[in-house]
């Protein structure tokens, strides 16, 4: 078909680990011979550009506790937001995928179906896909796939479903013409690639000349508008013995202001030397340079992609900074490579494993074992012929990872709030600084307990001068200059496949063996699902926090800025003694439930933590842990500096803190009682400590002025939690029926009063 009569297709996905993405690849590849694609994510589309198209196709995935993907959250909020009416003559075919083994199968799709509908949306395709299923997605999405295409076909005309290698790239690849230039026999023959013609040095200076060089920091910073950040820090929390590697980072950047709880997405990178390797079977020189541009004459396309176009890039920094060879392989990819191999054995073997009709050998050999396109390459690349613009055509895209951000807004007024240890991230070497930090750890200590009058003289002048010094810098530093550091405390995913292997996760690879002073890691910053619910900041309202593991990170920011308002409120008050009773009352029903394994490895932020015992109960249940499995933090900091533990810190609680702490009874449970409750259970979880205290979880349940906000990435945690919460209202209630109970926390999570997902 004429390429200027193509009909437009909008092809848009919700996608969280890269399923949606891969099924909207293949139509698009399937698409793109006959039609006009422009595939987006759902967040790079505006609602108001649905009215260009007759063909709206739209892929989503549910993740978490029924949350929609990281990659259309801007898009669900504006189109619950939208009173527009979208035309009869758009047509919309919807795809959910989902795993109906828990709560909220495919709820976003269903969400977004009502939604388009009550728009005046007309769907003409919709289904559903189930990982349950015994063939997976894939049967689901064949067959509403097909009534897509059939649907299209009556529609305009019957064309012919492009089954080939797609084409979308065109490459350049300027080492060819060396190639002929320095050997008169090539020079009667074509190079490799189509669009490079017989031609001479002068040529390749030519075109050498049309192209800018591929600049890593000015193509992210100016094209991709992303920002950039600096690693300054990154210290290992856990022991190196112990399985879970877990870091805290600090990240240096320019970005002056954004909102609390933010969430940093980061553009990750394949590791150098692995890639390089991979290359390197493939028979693949990665130290050449190329041109890539699009669209093929034969394939018309938009997308939002992050492939640089129209840029001199060198082989390896294509593959390292845009191909995700990480990825676990999808079917269709076997496809493709069968067209290239001569070895009819494993041509048979490729189509076997692309067959979505029968997925029993690609589960077995693929899905099971999480296999990427490194194993592919490494299983394999003795038996398969293939180039660059083969990989490029067919690879996925490295897609952005979100991680929360630690800081609360009095961190991250870098320069405001100024202070010598600070400068460090600038001026001085890290040996250097450190140094500086355990001086201004023994010179805030030594004032608390200075022995005569002339010490504290000299400690009272140093302090005077060390400001002036402080001044003097801070006017020298530059308004474009850093002025924020960000905290993210990263945990590596690693799945276990068998003794012989792990799958690792990319982004959090990438992040824990980033080094101070390394490359700028590219970014941008988003709202949280946390922002949806600005009483969060109230003090009038009472928050719950449940969490497990590292997902604790999403949360402390929330407790830090709240702790910081609380103090700013008293501070406020001329006489401490007469504190306004309403903070008072907030300080005693903050509640915090943690889960971690162990006490020695996973109590992240223990010494942090002694500083909001006058502000808020912390309860903590050590799974993995046989003996005093159960903590009452609050009870055990009393009690230690009852006993005058010199190894607890006691600067962070004044003597009415402490009073505040001991005169609390807000569980009608002492401590023993609650150990007692407890006592009979093999392992503690964070549920229990809820079951522990079911009786105050329902007051604050029933409560308009309580948040409860949770954070757990392991989707078990999120359902099994709801079945609690439901189960101690059916106690307390027992006239009510559970799907009476179901519909009220369900509407508490509409309106944001429980948050599932707080990482989100």
């Amino acid at each position: 078909m004429d390429i200027i009569t193509r009909e437009k297709i909008l092809l848009l996905y919700g996608s969280e680990y890269g399923t949606s993405y891969d099924c909207c690849r293949n139509i698009l590849y399937e698409l793109c011979t006959n039609f006009d694609v422009h595939f987006f994510c759902l967040n790079d589309i505006n609602l108001m550009k649905f009215y260009n198209y007759e063909n709206i196709i739209i892929i989503v995935s549910t993740t978490g506790y029924g949350c929609p993907t990281h990659n259309m959250s801007k898009f669900w909020i504006n189109l619950y937001k939208c009173n527009n009416i979208f035309h009869e003559d758009i047509y919309f075919h919807l795809f959910g995928l989902g795993d109906s083994s828990y709560d909220n199968y495919n709820i976003v799709a269903k969400k977004l179906k009502r939604k388009l509908i009550s728009l005046g949306g007309n769907i003409v395709n919709y289904s559903l896909g189930n990982y349950q299923h015994s063939s997976m997605h894939f049967t689901n999405f064949n067959t509403w796939k097909n009534k897509v295409y059939s649907f299209l076909k009556k529609k305009y005309y019957n064309f012919e479903i492009n089954n080939t290698i797609p084409q979308i790239y065109n490459i350049t690849n300027l080492s060819d013409y060396d190639k002929i230039n320095n050997d008169k026999h090539m020079s009667e023959f074509l190079p490799t690639y189509d669009n490079i013609k017989k031609c001479n040095e002068k040529n390749k200076n030519k075109i050498e000349k049309k192209y800018d060089d591929f600049n890593v920091n000015e193509y992210f910073t100016k094209s991709l508008k992303l920002n950039k950040f600096e690693v300054i820090k990154n210290k290992r929390l856990t022991d190196v013995t112990y399985f879970q590697d877990v870091r805290y980072i600090e990240l240096a950047t320019s970005i002056e202001i954004f909102n609390l709880s933010s969430l940093i997405t980061i553009h990750p990178t394949l590791d150098k030397d692995k890639t390089k390797s991979v290359l390197n079977l493939l028979k693949i020189n990665y130290n050449e340079y190329i041109i890539i541009n699009q669209p093929n004459k034969n394939a018309t396309c938009t997308m939002s992609t992050y492939i640089p176009i129209g840029k001199k890039i060198k082989v390896l920094d294509l593959f390292v900074y845009f191909l995700d060879l990480n990825k676990i392989v999808t079917p269709f990819f076997f496809i493709y490579l069968s067209e290239r191999t001569n070895s009819d054995l494993h041509k048979k073997k490729f189509l076997q494993l692309g067959n979505t009709n029968d997925i029993s050998d690609y589960f077995s050999y693929v899905y099971q074992y999480k296999r990427s396109y490194y194993d592919i390459f490494y299983d394999f690349y003795s038996y398969i012929n293939i180039d660059i613009p083969f990989l490029l055509n067919t690879l996925p895209n490295i897609m952005n990872r979100n991680y929360s951000i630690l800081n609360d807004s009095n961190k991250y007024r870098f320069l405001k709030n100024l202070n010598l240890y600070n400068l460090y991230h600038f001026y001085l070497n890290p040996y250097y600084s450190n140094f500086l930090y355990y001086l201004k750890i023994y010179f805030c200590n030594n004032m608390k307990t200075l022995t005569n009058f002339f010490l504290y003289i000299m400690c009272n002048y140093t302090q005077i001068s060390t400001y002036k010094y402080i001044n003097i810098l801070k006017n020298k530093i530059k308004p474009n200059q850093v002025n924020n550091v960000i905290e993210l405390l990263i945990c590596l995913y690693q799945t276990e496949i068998n003794p012989n292997k792990k799958h690792i996760g990319l982004c959090s690879n990438y992040l824990i063996n980033s080094i101070e002073g390394s490359p700028f890691i590219y970014a941008t910053i988003e709202n949280s699902l946390l922002f949806q619910n600005k009483n969060i900041w109230n003090l009038n309202y009472r928050i719950v926090y449940i969490s497990t593991g590292a997902a604790f990170s999403s949360l402390l920011a929330v407790i830090r800025q709240r702790f910081h308002i609380y103090n700013s409120k008293k501070k406020e008050q001329k006489n401490e003694n007469l504190i306004n009773s309403k903070i008072k009352n907030i300080s005693e029903n903050d509640l915090l439930f943690l889960g971690f394994r162990n006490k020695l490895n996973n109590f992240y932020f223990e010494q942090e933590l002694q500083n909001y015992l006058h502000f808020i109960h912390i309860f903590i249940a050590f799974s993995q842990q046989p003996n005093d499995n159960f903590l009452y933090y609050n009870h055990e900091f009393l009690k230690n500096i009852e006993n005058n533990n010199p190894n607890l810190n006691d600067n962070f609680c004044s003597t009415t803190d402490h009073n505040n702490i001991s005169n609390k009874n807000l569980f009608n449970k002492s401590v023993s009682e609650m150990k007692e409750f407890l006592k009979d259970k093999k392992k503690i979880y964070v549920t229990d400590l809820i079951s522990m205290l079911q009786n105050i979880i329902y007051d604050l349940l029933i409560k308009k002025n309580t948040i409860f906000l949770v954070a757990g990435k392991s989707r078990p945690f999120s359902q099994n939690l709801f079945k609690l919460l439901a189960n101690i209202m059916k106690e307390k209630e027992p006239n009510k029926t559970i799907e009476e109970i179901n519909l009220f926390l369900k509407k508490k999570i509409d309106k944001f009063e429980i948050i599932f997902e707080s990482w989100y």
